[in-house]
């Protein structure tokens, strides 16, 4: 899949996904758990208002600073967190949303 190169893991089932360069929806091959990206400001208070509101009036739950992996680093590879949080839809996981 994504083995050697940067990627971040499914926050649901923890499969190999490519990194989500914006806030578009992403809808996980494996595990059909949808979810978005939304980038965190270090302003703490604005970033949990910005959470709260990517994840609506469903359940849902998020992932904070989430790990991109296989980031290339002096000749080998390295795992860094990211500015950004992701938001998963709970009820949408199996398609019965």
């Amino acid at each position: 899949m994504h083995w050697g190169t940067p990627h971040v893991h499914c926050p649901g089932c923890g499969g190999d996904r490519p990194v989500p360069s914006d806030e578009s929806l992403q809808t996980c091959f494996v595990c059909k758990l949808r979810w978005r990206r939304v980038e965190l400001s270090g302003d703490g208070p604005a970033d949990e208002a910005a959470v709260r509101a990517a994840g609506g009036d469903g359940p849902w739950a998020a992932t904070w600073h989430p790990v991109m992996v296989d980031v290339p680093h002096d000749g080998g590879k390295r795992s860094v967190p990211l500015d950004c949080a992701f938001v998963f839809y709970v009820d949408d996981r199996y398609g019965n949303g």
